[in-house]
């Protein structure tokens, strides 16, 4: 025979549920086969007649009686063990409705935070930089040397067929659509001035700086990130060696050298690319290319493209090691924060170029 576990009994103020047998997780389904069976109005849960409750039983009465909005009545035990649930009487706060504008300025201002701390530990960075700077100058012995030479090796010498193809083929398409607009006006010797000039003051130095932070500037912030995912920095602090002079500066010093090289190979390359066009679209005789270019490329336009290289390869090295700096806790941080570090860099390098034309302009330069 099927055990019974309430009876309904009539009262004046209204239905009661009188509760019996004994209400544990192992009479779970038969009370719960019971309960849907039920269908009449409950004022009154009366659990005073049960036998064993466990905490099972303690949580299905709470829920029963919230959700029947009837009183529940029980012994002095069941209420201790009741004493044992307290987050079910903790009601759950509203969701705080706002407006969509409200939500959009908010988003603004969170924005505008996350970007002053990232400024405010950029600058930090850099003083730390500054220091050890200045007191391996007083101790030259103190520079990885052999440190530099290998990411000289990796971040030009290895970058250099990349940065060489690629000043090529923008020069390429840059000559090309120039030839097919002046063709129409019967200027076609000006395709020349309008590649040396975007070569050499742009182009060449600006995708070189882009290409690099792509390549090397997130191989900064993944292989110090994943140190610092190993605890080597921690280590390294441990032995009392400083992890800005021994992953860091080596790292800017290679950069601030390869970069420039980089610029002006990516600018005699680019020029050949606009050449080559020349010569097989134009019918421009190689001779009278190099008498134009030679005659359009002043020494002020030159250095005006490669004096931007080293402040680009300052930005780049700085937001890649100062992202890789900051990862922590998974390898998903290493991750988002090579994105960050490669989007950042690119964004301030551009930024940087623009503040240059502005300057070079107002300088008459």
């Amino acid at each position: 025979m099927a055990a019974v576990f309430f009876k309904i009994l009539d009262d004046q103020s209204g239905a009661i549920l009188a509760l019996q047998g004994d209400w544990v997780l192992a009479n779970s389904a038969e009370i719960h086969a019971e309960l849907k069976r039920l269908n009449a109005e409950i004022s009154v849960i009366d659990a005073r007649g049960t036998g064993l409750v466990d905490l099972w039983g303690a949580l299905k009465l709470e829920t029963l009686a919230q959700d029947m909005k009837a009183r529940l009545l029980m012994t002095d035990a069941q209420k201790r063990m009741s004493d044992f649930l307290p987050m079910q009487r903790i009601a759950l706060p509203e969701a705080e409705t706002k407006s969509p504008f409200v939500r959009l300025f908010e988003a603004w201002g969170a924005m505008a935070v996350r970007g002053g701390n990232t400024a405010y530990g950029l600058m930090q960075f850099i003083g730390e930089i500054a220091i050890v700077f200045v007191r391996n100058c007083a101790h030259p012995r103190s520079f990885r040397f052999h440190s530099i030479v290998r990411h000289i090796e990796e971040t030009g010498i290895r970058a250099l067929p990349i940065i060489c193809l690629l000043a090529i083929l923008i020069s390429m398409v840059i000559s090309y659509q120039a030839a097919t607009q002046l063709q129409k006006f019967g200027a076609s010797i000006f395709t020349v001035d309008l590649t040396v000039i975007s070569i050499l003051r742009e182009m060449g130095v600006l995708t070189t700086a882009i290409m690099v932070a792509g390549r090397s500037g997130s191989a900064f912030a993944a292989e110090i990130g994943v140190m610092k995912l190993r605890e080597e920095v921690d280590a390294l602090k441990t032995m009392g060696m400083n992890p800005i002079e021994i992953l860091v500066l080596p790292r800017l010093i290679a950069m601030m050298i390869t970069l420039p090289i980089l610029a002006f190979l990516a600018d005699i390359t680019g020029l050949a690319g606009g050449g080559l066009v020349s010569v097989l679209l134009l019918n421009i005789p190689i001779d009278q290319y190099i008498e134009r270019v030679d005659m359009v490329a002043k020494p002020t336009m030159f250095f005006a493209g490669l004096i931007k290289a080293p402040v680009f390869a300052f930005i780049i090295t700085i937001v890649g090691t100062y992202q890789g700096m900051n990862v922590s806790g998974s390898a998903e941080s290493v991750g988002k924060l090579t994105t960050v570090a490669v989007v950042q860099s690119i964004f301030l390098v551009i930024m940087v170029d623009a503040l240059f034309s502005i300057i070079f302009s107002q300088l008459g330069i």
